[in-house]
């Protein structure tokens, strides 16, 4: 199961409220719960944003403990690198 919430507590189509960080972490949590319950070595997956400003809004901390692999959302990125 791969989970691509764009983006907690960040502004895109609309902006995310201020619990969104706290509940995209809760939901994790849960659906890993609910995972091993049901079906247990089932992977649960993440796509977050590459920006500072999108890590910085969230708990990367906190939340990669439910997660089996965090894919970073990269393909936008550009510069004079």
């Amino acid at each position: 199961v791969d989970i691509d919430w764009e983006f907690p507590s960040a502004c895109g189509l609309q902006c995310g409220g201020a619990e969104d960080s706290a509940n995209f972490t809760a939901t994790l949590a849960e659906f890993r719960r609910q995972l091993d319950a049901v079906r247990p070595g089932l992977l649960l997956t993440l796509a977050v944003g590459a920006g500072i400003d999108k890590v910085r809004v969230t708990n990367p901390a906190a939340y990669q403990a439910s997660v089996d692999y965090i894919n970073v959302m990269s393909y936008d990125l550009y510069g004079a690198w």
